[in-house]
């Protein structure tokens, strides 16, 4: 279906990525609440809301959980990876993502919620911070570029397990970015302005380095609302999943305080 991708055994995926492993990886530890083995065998349907830590920190984010679902249980789910549109924009990423997860094009929102709630999809991972994550400190929980991720979760009747991660942080670099550039940046990304004027830092990925120690901390997290309780007004429904939104960056910066290895 276009617009939405292919919904993906997790042993092919794995089978497809096994090699970078060793290039990436000493060790990977993960702590979840409730066990992660215990979420796979008990739902059908997982939405994953993942903190991004750095422009490139979505990749060893998905790798390390891919791995540890199927060291979990998870051999006969199949996953949905949804992806920010910048990312099909750039040739090598583009390449990545069609050639590994059969993405051909920027995912359509409807019929994402569609594939996940109707098809054989078992989980869908997405990042809110989006392309928030080039700004400000990796250290920190971005604000979140978009709710929606709360709305294919009510849709499907899915708890949303979120996710935080320490490791990659290092990917990145920090630059400063002069006020006379703003003009030039309002231009290309006018959404970046008043964040920069706020704090001129831009953290750009610099290189791939291997991580002696990836570590994921996890909670479960279930919407306090129902699909039926949206409203059919666009500015209400709004706000309905933003305050749900809202309610997910809390957890993830409280599981960032206490990431048991760091």
């Amino acid at each position: 279906m276009q617009g939405v991708g292919v919904a993906l055994e997790l042993p092919v995926l794995y089978r497809r990525l096994s090699w970078v492993y060793p290039l990436l990886f000493e060790e990977i530890i993960v702590k979840s609440q409730p066990p992660l083995r215990e979420i796979l065998s008990r739902y059908p349907k997982v939405v994953h809301a993942i903190s991004h830590a750095g422009t490139l920190g979505w990749i060893p984010a998905i790798l390390a959980l891919l791995r540890v679902a199927l060291q979990e249980g998870g051999q006969a789910r199949k996953a949905l990876g949804v992806f920010h549109r910048g990312l099909y924009k750039v040739a090598l990423s583009r390449w990545i993502l069609k050639q590994v997860f059969q993405s051909a094009e920027p995912p359509v929102f409807a019929k994402v919620i569609a594939a996940f709630k109707e098809g054989p999809v078992n989980d869908v991972a997405l990042f809110p911070e989006g392309d928030n994550c080039i700004l400000g400190d990796v250290y920190e929980i971005r604000p979140f570029r978009s709710p929606k991720f709360i709305e294919l979760a009510l849709a499907a009747e899915a708890p949303i397990l979120v996710t935080v991660h320490r490791g990659a942080e290092e990917w990145g670099k920090d630059f400063y970015v002069p006020s006379w550039m703003l003009s030039w940046v309002k231009r290309f990304q006018p959404a970046y302005v008043r964040p920069l004027m706020k704090n001129p830092i831009l953290n750009l990925p610099v290189r791939l380095t291997r991580i002696p120690k990836f570590s994921l901390h996890a909670s479960l997290y279930f919407p306090r609302l129902a699909y039926a309780d949206l409203s059919t007004r666009p500015r209400e429904r709004w706000f309905q999943l933003q305050s749900e939104a809202q309610q997910v960056k809390r957890l993830m910066e409280a599981l960032l305080r206490d990431m048991p290895y760091v």
